[in-house]
């Protein structure tokens, strides 16, 4: 699944950011399913379904106000430490993915960036493993 059909709705777009949790989740458990018959062992997927999160990120883009709360702020945590673990079972230990944990969505411009970099992490994951 290719997470670039998702990813390119606009910022305080509900529908699209609901169309964008659903699919990120599918690819996270493609990805960790992947990773699981290519090295062995268990690569979670936890924590990345969240409503407290999707609603938050909604109402920050809406609002345009900061600050993060923490339920987002707990899912941003989450989500980057997934694909850092990736990154570096991927690519040996001692290499670094970018910070995905770091990102007001409240700002037009950061969640545009937060998204391209996101994407390019994906696409990164999904090409290296075989699954685009």
């Amino acid at each position: 699944m290719n997470l670039d059909l998702s990813s390119g709705f606009a910022f305080a777009d509900a529908s699209g950011l609901h169309s964008f949790f659903l699919d990120h989740r599918m690819v996270h458990q493609q990805t960790s399913d992947a990773l699981s018959t290519r090295f062995g062992g268990s690569f979670s997927t936890f924590g990345l379904s969240s409503s407290i999160a999707e609603e938050s990120w909604l109402e920050m883009m809406q609002s345009q106000k900061g600050p993060t709360p923490q339920g987002l702020n707990d899912w941003l945590q989450i989500h980057a430490l997934i694909h850092i673990q990736t990154y570096q079972v991927l690519n040996g230990a001692g290499t670094v993915a970018p910070d995905l944990s770091v990102v007001d969505f409240s700002k037009p411009a950061q969640f545009y960036d937060w998204m391209y970099v996101h994407s390019q992490m994906h696409d990164y994951e999904q090409s290296t493993l075989g699954l685009t």
